[in-house]
């Protein structure tokens, strides 16, 4: 086709799926790249690693790495690799059309009649503020000098609260809504990345690093945790009662006391302030003062029951790096207690071998997926929903990932650059915005551009966002590991506890406060980024799905933006007023992951005229010339398959 015939099609239309059709237009070249023009990558990806990178840790990291050690970072592996081919999906379709990939989803039959109440079920996972909520958590530690109490609860809420509305003040009056984003996620990447190599490098243990980079690619790896662990002032302490059922006590011994995070009598469970029923109260009691016992800073114990045996171990702890060096073990049968000064001295190879293991990993026994389902015939009792929170938030996490699309149009990348951006209430420049998107015809120059911005956006995802993910990941993971772990976790305290760990095992160099604030920078700014996703998804479906929207000028966009963006506003108010930290945080990590799974499916159907499967959107909307691989359609049904498993797991456990 040459260049006469194109422009005499500029303005011609292209069928669209359900809602009005495209335009047609000249896509634009795709930016020069070089090793020296580093610039070139700040997109999309810089502005979702900036609000991923830490926070799946430093919210997960205490449920997850604290309590089961690197042991199931593999998870986080599946999860990123997985995202980045979702990613790259949502941004084809944004680089061809101009349009965020959810609208492209509303253009395919039925149409929007069905797919807007499925997608707003979807969407319920990214509404819960857990960012603010556990931000919150830091800047009352830093105000009170330590971590929230039960009595605490009322002045955290209510930080929260207010710390959730100032959430909003960047994107009413910072100008284009995505620069201000990518300037705030862009400083908080520097800020965050030089601390947390300053501790890594410093302040970490080579044996915590090795335990780390192993655990990313120790896949199929499960960590079995032993009845009873206490490992330096936290302590898990669990007993079998006269009525044969399990009793047992979580907690930290700090200067100021016991802090009682969680005890369980046989199933009922009772958190730090929840009232315990007065014949509970002895047990209770009994419980922490055996524990408190056999507490000491420098020193650990475990016990593991292996059928009718009871073994246990007891030492001190390395300094340097919290290993863990035995002095005695202890067997107990039906016949008789046996002490051990040497484990080699142990005569069965099999109680020797547990031993050792759960010295060697701080009470974790390891073992593999599917052997352990194949013995057992189930998966073992973990903390699921916690696992699958980690699996969501590792990357961005849910419908968030489709905004890489909307931000790939804000930028103006692809045919972006024709279609417009969403501005600030106030102060924001006059952008306008289109609605309907507009394509290009694949021409031999267009698609030798076209070429160009895939190469372009698999470097934002695979140089910035991927590697800034596994990053954000590996650093902090390596500081909950290193002073927080056999932690306990409890909801007003989980965002601030690797703060606690720091600050007790480097006393008066300040640098508990600087982690908590740290922690504050990680944290907020993803709050401030949740802030605008919803909003943002909704208003680009109404603006060109709804009738009545497309009958407004071109500057009306910022009526429904900000109008969603206070409804949203309302909810969370709600939600922090409501419920703690680190139960926001569990109910949107486990939803969150329906929320890309489904997403993910939703690109699956039939070819015209062919019978096998393809990514709907971009394999039916988009022409053949920009079509996805069969490489990356598997790697999107693959992702879509991980997602939707880690969070059924947690359904079924608790059906």
């Amino acid at each position: 086709m040459n260049e006469s015939s194109l422009l005499g099609e500029k303005k011609q239309e292209v069928p669209a799926g359900v809602l009005p059709p495209w335009t047609v237009g000249d896509l634009p070249p795709a930016p020069s790249f070089s090793w020296r023009s580093w610039t070139a990558l700040l997109g999309p990806g810089v502005l979702l690693a900036g609000a991923s990178i830490g926070s799946g840790e430093w919210l997960a990291g205490p449920g997850v790495t604290a309590q089961y050690g690197a042991t199931l970072l593999w998870v986080a592996t599946f999860s990123i690799v997985a995202q980045v081919f979702c990613n790259l999906e949502f941004m084809r379709y944004a680089l061809y059309c101009g349009e965020p990939s959810m609208v492209g989803a509303f253009r395919t039959k039925p149409g929007p009649k069905l797919w807007t109440p499925v997608y707003a079920l979807l969407e319920f996972g990214n509404i819960w503020p857990f960012n603010v909520a556990s931000a919150s958590v830091a800047v009352t530690a830093i105000f009170l000098g330590h971590l929230p109490r039960a009595d605490d609860k009322l002045f955290v809420h209510i930080l929260s609260c207010v710390l959730f509305l100032l959430a909003y003040t960047p994107l009413i009056f910072g100008g284009t809504v995505y620069k201000t984003l990518e300037r705030i996620m862009t400083t908080k990447l520097v800020v965050v990345l030089v601390f947390l190599c300053f501790v890594a490098t410093f302040l970490i243990s080579n044996r915590t690093m090795r335990e780390v980079f192993s655990g990313f690619v120790g896949f199929g790896q499960l960590p079995l945790r032993a009845s009873t662990i206490i490992d330096g002032r936290h302590f898990t302490l669990a007993e079998k009662g006269d009525d044969d059922a399990i009793y047992s006590v979580s907690g930290t011994v700090e200067e100021s006391g016991t802090i009682v995070t969680r005890f369980v009598a046989a199933n009922e469970v009772y958190d730090t302030d929840a009232d315990v029923p007065e014949d509970l109260k002895v047990r209770k009691q009994q419980l922490v003062a055996r524990a408190e016992q056999l507490v000491g800073s420098e020193r650990f114990y475990v016990e593991q029951v292996v059928g009718a045996t009871t073994l246990a171990a007891t030492g001190t702890k390395d300094p340097s790096d919290g290993s863990w060096q035995f002095e005695e073990a202890i067997v107990t049968d039906q016949r008789q207690r046996a002490t051990y000064q040497r484990l080699d001295d142990i005569p069965d190879q099999a109680w020797r071998t547990r031993l050792e293991e759960l010295i060697s990993h701080r009470g974790l026994h390891r073992v593999q997926l599917v052997s352990y389902i194949r013995e057992n015939g189930r998966l073992p009792d973990l903390d699921w929903a916690m696992i699958a929170t980690f699996a969501s938030i590792a990357g961005a996490g849910g419908l968030s990932n489709v905004l890489l699309s909307n931000y790939a149009r804000d930028k103006g990348w692809g045919m972006g650059a024709h279609v417009g951006a969403i501005g600030s209430a106030v102060g924001g420049r006059t952008v306008s915005l289109s609605h309907v998107g507009q394509v290009f015809r694949p021409t031999e120059k267009n698609m030798t551009r076209w070429r160009g911005w895939i190469r372009h956006i698999v470097r934002d995802q695979a140089v910035i966002w991927m590697i800034c993910c596994f990053i954000g990941m590996a650093l902090p993971c390596m500081m909950s590991v290193e002073f927080i772990r056999n932690a306990p976790v409890s909801g007003l305290r989980v965002a601030g506890m690797t703060a606690d760990g720091i600050e007790h095992r480097f006393p008066g160099y300040g640098l508990g406060i600087m982690t908590l604030l740290i922690g504050f920078l990680i944290l907020y700014p993803g709050q401030i980024l949740s802030c605008d996703t919803v909003p943002r998804r909704w208003c680009d479906i109404i603006w060109t799905a709804s009738p009545r929207a497309r009958r407004l000028d071109e500057h009306g966009v910022r009526k429904i933006y900000y109008g969603l963006m206070f409804l949203l506003a309302v909810w969370g108010l709600l939600v922090l007023i409501f419920l703690e930290p680190l139960a926001i945080l569990k109910i949107g990590g486990v939803l969150m992951n329906f929320g890309l799974g489904a997403a993910a499916l939703h690109c699956l159907g039939e070819k015209t005229g062919d019978s096998v499967l393809a990514i709907v959107v971009n394999c039916t909307l988009l022409p053949p010339e920009v079509r996805p691989n069969w490489f990356m359609r598997i790697g999107v049904v693959c992702s879509s398959v991980f997602f939707f498993t880690i969070s059924g797991i947690v359904l079924f456990t608790l059906w």
